[in-house]
């Protein structure tokens, strides 16, 4: 996915498009705006004879990485694998640059228009499923013996790097932040000999391939997202939106894209255990990518279409982001969990802003009809919260929160405070919800104001928030 502020840039008008056709054969008159998504792609006529020309900022690509890109469709072709051709324009390069003064540079190519017809999976039999399994096999046993020159597509490996290098600019998102250190270290555990791993396609979807009848086989585009990866990898992207239907005829269109694939070539049982880890992948490095590219979007000189693809992107995002949440729960403090609970404790640094023990809080309490509760994630207990309801004005306080020094960095602060909040809606029904904190705690202050909480009150000992509700 491109910048949006790139995007709306290169929308605006067709100059662009109108500087880069110059430099290859065409037809006057033909060139049409197609689609923007990753790329800026228009159509045009040669001859009667239709193609695609495609191009990007320098921001949102590298002159490395489509070189890299059309080499590999190159020597497929070579190869006599079936994928659109690129065109080479009237000055013999694959790769034309244009530099604007105010914009900076656009990379631009042209391809052939496919051959076949797009199919998508509602259409496909069972013997379309097991030549699209057998053509993404196919790729692969190619791919074994490819050895790219100069330019060289990234890895599985560069790409966690570009996620990383997103989330830093991101840092509240630890469950991304957490799931990017855990694959990490997944996938590095895997065997990564020539045999498992290679340049992959990546996106082998039915959207990128068109199905020729005559020959009975799939043709593909769109090598964009090409990386060295494990082809159980390709394989698990291209069958991710049957896996998402989970009815019998997805599931019978997965088994026979399986066969046709491993009429072509062997695919390790392991692997296909696999595939839900390779979609993680998938999901994070979708993740960062839609981070990045509303970044620096201005939301107020925005086009109303941007500005609807944001809040859709946005979405998404969110979808993902529920995924790395931790299964936060809330249960009462009783015989069962009360010795671990006094076991809790927060950092040496943090002793200062949470000076009083567990220990304290669970003997108060006790005697003052205070309510405490167990904040675990899945089956850990992970801290404790303690929360009484004020007989004058019926306003909840939270009079203790806390989260152990093991589970700290994880998100579990917001999510257990935000699962807290709803307990507390539901269980009393108050119209406010009070609480307190150190003036030199900044952590707790920041994660109470993005709550919501209001500051009502101040001196040099606490800070007294409010989170007001309608009656």
């Amino acid at each position: 996915m491109m910048s949006l502020k790139n995007m709306v840039r290169g929308s605006e008008n067709e100059s662009v498009a109108r500087q880069l056709i110059p430099f290859w054969e065409h037809d006057t008159g033909t060139l049409k705006f197609w689609r923007a998504s990753s790329n800026f792609v228009y159509l045009f006529e040669r001859n009667g004879t239709r193609f695609f020309l495609r191009f990007i900022h320098e921001e949102d690509n590298t002159i490395g990485n489509i070189q890299a890109e059309l080499d590999f469709m190159l020597y497929l072709i070579s190869k006599g694998y079936p994928t659109v051709a690129p065109v080479p324009s009237r000055n013999g390069n694959w790769i034309e640059t244009i530099r604007t003064a105010a914009d900076g540079s656009y990379y631009g190519v042209v391809f052939e228009q496919s051959k076949g017809i797009h199919l998508p999976l509602d259409q496909m039999t069972d013997r379309h499923a097991e030549e699209w399994g057998r053509s993404l096999a196919s790729l692969h046993i190619l791919s074994e013996t490819y050895s790219s020159g100069a330019a060289a597509r990234g890895s599985w490996l560069d790409t966690l790097t570009f996620v990383s290098s997103i989330l830093q600019r991101h840092p509240h998102e630890q469950g991304a932040c957490q799931e990017l250190e855990q694959l990490r270290g997944q996938l590095s555990e895997l065997p990564a000999g020539a045999e498992h791993m290679g340049l992959i396609h990546y996106d082998f979807e039915t959207d990128n391939v068109f199905y020729e009848a005559e020959q009975s086989r799939f043709c593909a585009i769109d090598f964009d997202d090409a990386m060295v990866h494990w082809y159980a990898m390709d394989i698990a992207s291209a069958l991710s939106d049957l896996v998402e239907q989970e009815d019998d005829n997805s599931q019978r269109k997965i088994e026979h894209f399986l066969t046709g694939y491993r009429s072509i070539k062997p695919l390790d049982e392991r692997y296909v255990q696999f595939f839900p880890l390779f979609q993680r992948f998938a999901d994070l490095y979708t993740f960062a990518r839609l981070l990045r590219s509303v970044e620096d979007m201005d939301i107020h000189g925005s086009p109303e279409w941007a500005i609807r693809l944001r809040d859709k992107l946005m979405g998404i995002c969110d979808r993902i982001r529920r995924r790395y949440r931790p299964a936060v729960t809330l249960s009462p403090i009783d015989q069962s969990n009360w010795y671990a609970c006094t076991q809790l404790e927060v950092t040496d640094e943090q002793k200062n802003v949470f000076p009083v023990s567990a220990v304290y809080w669970l003997a108060e309490s006790a005697y003052c009809g205070f309510t405490p509760l167990a904040i675990y994630d899945g089956e850990q207990l992970a801290g404790f919260a303690v929360c009484a309801v004020d007989p004058d004005d019926g306003s909840c306080w939270i009079m203790a929160y806390m989260i152990d020094r093991k589970f700290q960095h994880r998100g579990l602060g917001r999510y257990g405070m935000e699962k807290l909040i709803n307990h507390i809606k539901e269980k009393h029904g108050c119209h406010k919800i009070v609480l307190g904190h150190r003036p030199e705690n900044e952590r707790a202050a920041g994660l109470y104001t993005s709550l919501g909480f209001i500051e009502v009150k101040r001196d040099e000992h606490e800070v007294i928030r409010e989170l007001r509700f309608l009656k």
